[in-house]
């Protein structure tokens, strides 16, 4: 391994050291230019968290013109969970078009209407759906909407992998699962979420970052899409990596230390792959 990189994962056993725990980190790194690729428990299965919105954002995508999706949503009071920060906002009977549901799931993490999402294309539409991507996700599993307590009681969950994850976020980014109007839209969304905690910390223009952070009590998780051309003024990449990281067994007390490190993470790892 790299020595800086080594040094940069010795400080995340002297992290746990200092919160007495056990923090495990898995991430997978991938420059789509040149194929070259760091990986480090690449394989290792994790809690998705909403990282699992990436996959349902890109279903949705492939059915939004739909007609059943063209019908608004009437906001119902019943349907609000926790962390549904638009929900919070709204009033029952307020009609919401489908992709505006589709864009608050994926910019601020709305778990209303992600099960909203998830319960008009349905669970096993969606797990099917993912087995049949053109890129193997063996590691991912669409197993319950968000929030259900009883379903993670019953030890229903969600689970994905960095290596899925990367995988993922490299199909979507090189065209492999959509057409390139639905590619264009899921991409725009991703480049617009609005929590920059993890991957995106410390990159700043001409780099963009696209991506969609997870969280869990214990997990800190992110997948992203990073490239040195413009996306809004179409202008290609010559540098373009996609990277997952994920890290559980986080205490409470080590969470914002726990997303500066995986922050330092990206850098380093952008900038093996990009000298």
């Amino acid at each position: 391994m790299n020595p800086r990189l080594q040094a940069h994962m010795d400080a995340l056993r002297d992290l746990s050291t200092a919160n007495h725990s056990h923090i495990s980190a898995g991430w997978m790194a991938r420059h789509l230019q040149q194929d070259t690729c760091l990986e480090h428990q690449s394989n290792r299965r994790f809690l998705a968290a909403s990282t699992i919105k990436l996959p349902l954002l890109m279903a949705y995508a492939e059915q939004r013109h739909q007609l059943r999706f063209q019908t608004p949503y009437r906001w119902q009071a019943t349907d609000h969970v926790e962390d549904s920060p638009f929900f919070e906002k709204g009033s029952p009977g307020q009609t919401i078009a489908w992709d505006t549901l589709a864009e608050w799931m994926m910019i601020l993490s709305d778990n209303a209407a992600t099960n909203l999402l998830i319960q008009a294309l349905g669970l096993p539409a969606l797990q099917a759906y993912i087995e049949r991507l053109p890129v193997p996700l063996p590691h991912t599993v669409l197993a319950r909407l968000m929030m259900d307590a009883d379903a993670r009681a019953a030890g229903r969950e969600n689970w994905t992998s960095p290596q899925d994850m990367a995988r993922l976020m490299a199909a979507l980014v090189q065209g492999q699962c959509l057409d390139a109007e639905a590619t264009r839209w899921v991409l725009d969304i991703l480049f617009r979420c609005e929590d920059p905690e993890k991957i995106p910390f410390l990159f700043r223009p001409p780099l963009e970052v696209a991506n969609k952070p997870g969280e869990l009590p214990g997990l800190r998780a992110d997948v992203a899409y990073i490239h040195n051309g413009h996306f809004a003024r179409k202008i290609p990449p010559t540098q373009a990596v996609v990277m997952a990281i994920f890290c559980d067994g986080v205490p409470p007390e080590a969470e914002t230390a726990c997303d500066l490190w995986q922050a330092e993470l990206a850098q380093i790892l952008w900038g093996l792959l990009c000298p």
